[in-house]
């Protein structure tokens, strides 16, 4: 069993599809919900730090209605009358949009973002907004002058970091406070996060989601998606938020792995994880099949700075000459030396993300598989005090950026200190729902098999 968790956490709320069909017969109503979610916040954000604002009124108006239409039989969908907390980079009509820095907080938006409309289109109750990491630049989830949020994960001894940048987001959804969340993923902000916090993550193909009111860190690799805690939760989301790719065949139960080399960085408890998870998978009925990248998961790091940084530097360049300025010590000298990427580099790595794109997709094809299964961190959450800035925990997600890939993280299991450990499956540009079917019963294998040892133990 894990080690005793640091506050006990309210209740999970059950599926999205439960919540929809128990809104829909008039078992509960939004505005119980949504009071539900309120006081849950009230009660215990206080100790998460997840929420930067919230919006009470404006929640509970949004939830009469939505029990008004949906008793007039006016029915939006699966997400219709289900509250949302939204990572704070996401333009809210009459709200500051601070994107984790103080230096934004009078940057209020004149309209919602366009993911806003499409999810009140929806039906969605925008319950207010959630704290991430200073310009969506960072992995580890911390943010030194608006507050880290507090994974609930861990033992009481330890207080881990909770992934970013989309920290708040994950943890709001982690400790039980709302339902789903929406957060962004330039490099592994929505797997990261969620591996930490042991949640799915699902990270769809680069605009399945529409961008527009959104503060870039990369206009070419940034991507929306949700904090949830099931795939079947992941699907309703897609649904309900009516992605932009076309519909797909299921893909099979021919999953690509990679081999020992490209492994190497793994700690033993996330390997250990990792050969369980796989050995689950191969009793079930999946196909193993041996892939490799089109580069070494090494190679991703350099064409990745040059794109993401050199962007996420020329969004935040005003604020960069003056030290005196609150920007996070792990980020502003990030951002400085990214000024130094010249046209040249810059273009050369559009290219080569461009040629590697290809190869990726014809491997896919060649070898008829339905997703690769890798693991999405190299190590469990460490200590906030134990955290190493120059070394991101992204070696395994941000190929699926550079690559325009969708990906999904769901938990696989923990180690001796509770820790949870996330499974990464990844598919083809486009092929959203095909993996998420995929995930599902992925999802449904690893359920079965993880029993209550620890890794490690």
């Amino acid at each position: 069993m894990s080690p005793k968790q640091t506050q006990a956490l309210p209740a999970a709320f059950p599926p999205i599809a439960e919540l929809a069909r128990a809104l829909r017969s008039g078992e509960t109503t939004s505005a119980a919900l949504t009071r539900e979610c309120l006081n849950r916040i009230a009660a215990h954000d206080g100790h998460f730090h997840s929420f930067i604002e919230v919006y009470a009124a404006e929640a509970r108006a949004a939830a009469a209605q939505a029990d008004q239409e949906i008793a007039a039989g006016r029915w939006r969908g699966p997400l219709h009358g289900i509250p949302v907390a939204l990572k704070d980079l996401i333009d809210v009509q009459g709200r500051p949009t601070t994107a984790g820095s103080p230096l934004l907080q009078a940057n209020v938006a004149r309209e919602d973002a366009e993911i806003v409309k499409r999810i009140r289109a929806a039906g969605g109750i925008v319950i207010g907004k959630t704290h991430m990491v200073q310009f969506a630049l960072g992995a580890w989830g911390t943010n030194a002058h608006m507050g880290t949020p507090r994974n609930p994960a861990g033992s009481a001894d330890d207080t881990l970091v909770p992934g970013g940048s989309s920290s708040g987001s994950a943890v709001a959804v982690a400790a039980h406070l709302v339902p789903w969340a929406v957060g962004s993923d330039t490099g592994g902000s929505v797997r990261v996060p969620a591996a930490f916090c042991a949640i799915v993550g699902f990270k769809p193909t680069i605009d399945a989601l529409p961008r527009k009111g959104v503060y870039a860190l990369s206009d070419t690799l940034d991507s929306l998606g949700v904090l949830v805690s099931s795939v079947d939760d992941a699907l309703q989301c897609a649904l309900g938020l009516h992605l932009d790719v076309a519909a797909s065949e299921p893909a099979g139960r021919r999953i690509g792995v990679l081999a020992d080399d490209e492994l190497a960085p793994l700690e033993p408890a996330v390997a250990q994880c990792l050969a369980r998870n796989l050995r689950a998978l191969e009793s079930a009925g999946f196909t193993l099949v041996p892939f490799k990248f089109p580069a070494a998961l090494a190679a991703f790091k350099a064409a990745t700075n040059a794109i993401m940084i050199a962007e996420g530097a020329a969004v935040n360049d005003r604020f960069l000459d003056d030290p005196a300025l609150p920007i996070d010590p792990s980020v502003r000298p990030r951002l400085i030396d990214a000024r130094s990427t010249t046209v040249v580099e810059y273009l050369k790595a559009r290219e080569t993300a461009l040629g590697w794109q290809q190869q990726f997709a014809q491997e896919m094809a060649r070898l008829e598989l339905g997703a690769i299964a890798m693991p999405v961190t190299a190590a469990p959450a460490p200590r906030i005090e134990d955290v190493d800035h120059n070394l991101a925990p992204v070696h395994f997600t941000r190929p699926v950026n550079l690559l325009a890939l969708c990906g999904i993280s769901v938990p696989a299991g923990e180690d001796e200190r509770g820790r949870p450990i996330g499974l990464q499956l990844v598919g083809p540009a486009g092929q959203d729902f095909a993996l998420l079917d995929v995930a599902a019963q992925v999802e449904a294998v690893l359920c079965a098999s993880l029993d209550a040892t620890p890794i490690g133990a």
